[in-house]
């Protein structure tokens, strides 16, 4: 019921979809670095990001800077791709106005505005794009 809801949204509002990842499905990647431990202390889970990270940059302001060694496509229950260089801000449970970031529904590519988990922490990301 709730994928003929979210197909029903696409529809008519593809501006403001939104997508709900169970985290079990982010895994921690194995080669844990420094960038998945602030992931945890913003209260993101770990593999919200592939474990392709070769540097990355991380503001006071919460505004961060990621280099991939190449792009990468993730499939989740929606496939996300990730350029090279992906930055955006965090914020306590969340990632806004992610660049380099974009979500495949329907054959159809679009950009990732916002990132979301609950409070407290919940099994669900919810991705906003369009």
């Amino acid at each position: 019921m709730s994928s003929s809801l979210l197909l029903l949204l696409s529809l008519f509002f593809p501006s403001t979809l939104s997508v709900a990842v169970t985290a079990q499905s982010l895994a921690l990647p194995s080669n844990s670095s420094t960038v998945y431990n602030i992931l945890q202390e913003y209260n993101l889970p770990p593999g919200i990001l592939p474990d392709t990270v070769k540097s990355f940059f991380v503001a006071s302001n919460g505004y961060f800077v990621i280099d991939l060694y190449g792009e990468c496509y993730v499939d989740f229950e929606y496939v996300v791709y990730y350029a090279p260089h992906v930055s955006g801000f965090l914020g306590y449970g969340s990632i806004s106005n992610p660049e380099g970031v974009q979500i495949q529904s329907y054959l159809i590519w679009y950009g990732v505005s916002y990132i979301k988990v609950n409070l407290p922490y919940s099994d669900f990301v919810y991705i906003q794009f369009g």
